[in-house]
């Protein structure tokens, strides 16, 4: 098959994520099983026009506003057109069912943004797009729709989209890479995401402040990039925690490790994972950390109630942990004698997981909607 893949950044991009490289695991396997992949997204700073990564031909052109009508003019342009389109949703819509016969087009969706609008966006824009955000999939509802968790179903469920369209596929892990290994002595933890508002960093930080006059040798490491790292240094100070906690990226003069493989050894080393995000589609650091014999500590919010058994494999907080919250949960695990069965628990529950049955049941599904054309 030839496949075009739409999807909004690519992972060179340092504005990617966990959607990225679950993406980018899925593409590259596309490629090894003789499958023509190209995926178009947007340009960031410096980035040459086109390159090939794994066999996929990564084109990137426009910004992340415009990129969408460049892919509308881009896939016009193609004398050939592509078996498959694969619309991968991240906030915006690409509204291929405007362009794209039905019969070539497959949905994408990584996560409804819905609540996240009111963390990233002002007033009234914010509201604008959490009333906007359901009539975008208006034409879809007579598109194969995957995804994959059951917490994204049921937002797509709640947006008028029929439930027997959409298929759930398990996310992968690596596990010759994501690995347990022996736990810092001293409390440690991180957080592992982009520096936005909807990541809610700044409330893990904060939740430092009820841990360190208990534990003053412990530790957490913010391992990302984002727009609030400013807002997050000025915190940190301001809290006197710069001998607590860390920013952890290519920014820092004294990393000699490559990023990915820091935050790698963070995990292993880590007591906990703090993730009290807005809201996920699932979480993949949850479940990287689970590997790495790492419970997660995380906010009641669809994705992460599918990433974390609740007292095994982690701690869900509320719907809206405040920093107190989250530090008390911290603490509470640092004093929990049982503490190992928590590392052995999410090590058993990461085993669930594999890139091999994760792209087994996705390019089966690609496959067949192929086959039915």
């Amino acid at each position: 098959m030839n496949i075009l893949i739409l999807n909004w950044r690519d992972t060179k991009n340092l504005e990617s994520g966990g959607a990225e490289i679950i993406l980018y695991e899925l593409a590259k396997r596309l490629v090894k099983k003789n499958h023509s992949v190209v995926w178009f997204c947007s340009s960031f700073k410096n980035s040459p026009k086109k390159e090939i990564q794994d066999g996929i031909k990564i084109i990137r052109s426009g910004n992340r506003y415009s990129v969408y009508l460049h892919a509308f003019r881009y896939y016009r342009s193609l004398k050939v057109k592509p078996d498959i389109v694969l619309d991968c949703v991240n906030t915006v819509c690409w509204q291929t069912p405007l362009y794209v016969a039905k019969e070539k087009r497959v949905l994408y969706t990584n996560q409804a943004a819905r609540e996240v609008f009111f963390y990233e966006y002002p007033f009234p824009f914010s509201l604008i797009g959490y009333l906007i955000e359901p009539l975008q999939y208006l034409t879809y509802k007579k598109t194969n729709i995957i995804c994959y968790s059951n917490s994204i179903k049921e937002d797509l469920i709640s947006f008028g989209i029929k439930k027997e369209n959409i298929n759930v596929f398990p996310l992968g892990i690596d596990h010759k890479r994501y690995f347990s290994k022996k736990k810092s002595p001293h409390p440690t933890f991180v957080f592992v995401a982009r520096f936005v508002r909807n990541k809610r960093p700044e409330r893990s930080v904060a939740a430092m402040t009820v841990v360190v006059p208990k534990y003053p040798e412990a530790k957490l490491y913010l391992v990302g990039y984002g727009k609030e790292e400013k807002n997050l240094r000025v915190q940190i100070k301001k809290l006197k925690l710069t001998k607590n906690v860390f920013i952890v990226n290519k920014n820092n003069f004294f990393l000699k490790n490559d990023i990915r493989d820091e935050k790698v050894r963070l995990m292993q080393e880590a007591w906990a994972l703090l993730l009290p995000s807005v809201k996920e589609g699932w979480g993949m650091v949850v479940t990287e950390a689970a590997a790495c014999g790492t419970p997660s500590i995380v906010s009641n919010v669809t994705g992460l109630r599918d990433s974390v058994i609740h007292n095994k494999t982690g701690v869900i907080l509320s719907r809206n942990p405040s920093p107190k919250e989250i530090g008390n949960a911290m603490v509470n695990l640092i004093e929990n004698k049982k503490r190992k069965e928590f590392y052995e628990n999410s090590v058993a529950w990461s085993k669930n997981f594999s890139w091999t049955k994760s792209f087994d049941i996705f390019s089966k599904y690609l496959e067949h909607c192929y086959d039915r054309k």
